[in-house]
């Protein structure tokens, strides 16, 4: 009789401690879910970062190359606020701050095509937590940088 209480909570302790164990297992699994839902949505800002630049320079290209200077966000023209703005309602929350859009006149001396090209740059920024605080505010962010010549090549 003395053995059968001495073991009487056996049981009860290996159930609890298989519970504990699955417990862990169930907070492993959402956080790598929790993960993949952040990789999967930065993933998407970057594709959505990369069509818009794309998107621009071809903007550019169709239009008349001699006159960049309104796709500029030094100069701010219609294009760059129609791009900003576009831009801010496909990022949604993850909007941080406005674009920049570099244009500089290649002159003579250096290796360009051709004086009537021009050297564009472009950086889109969006929030993320994964990134570093290199937007305003000290905001974490990523961002994706792409350039091109755009002109008459000769």
């Amino acid at each position: 009789m003395s053995s059968m209480q001495s073991q009487s909570g056996a049981y009860l302790l290996e159930a609890l401690i298989g519970i504990l164990i699955f417990a862990l297992g169930v907070l492993g699994i959402v956080g790598l879910q929790a993960a993949s839902l952040r990789t999967t949505t930065d993933s998407s800002l970057r594709a959505e970062a990369v069509f818009a630049a794309n998107q621009l320079l071809g903007q550019m290209w169709t239009d008349n190359v001699n006159n960049l200077s309104p796709y500029s966000s030094t100069f701010a023209g219609q294009p760059y606020r129609d791009f900003a703005s576009d831009l801010k309602l496909a990022q949604g929350a993850a909007w941080v701050q406005d674009p920049t859009v570099l244009i500089d006149n290649f002159t003579a001396g250096n290796a360009a095509p051709s004086l009537s090209s021009h050297a564009v740059t472009i950086q889109i920024f969006w929030r993320s937590e994964t990134g570093d605080p290199v937007c305003a505010g000290g905001v974490k962010c990523h961002s994706y940088t792409t350039s091109g010549v755009i002109g008459v090549n000769g």
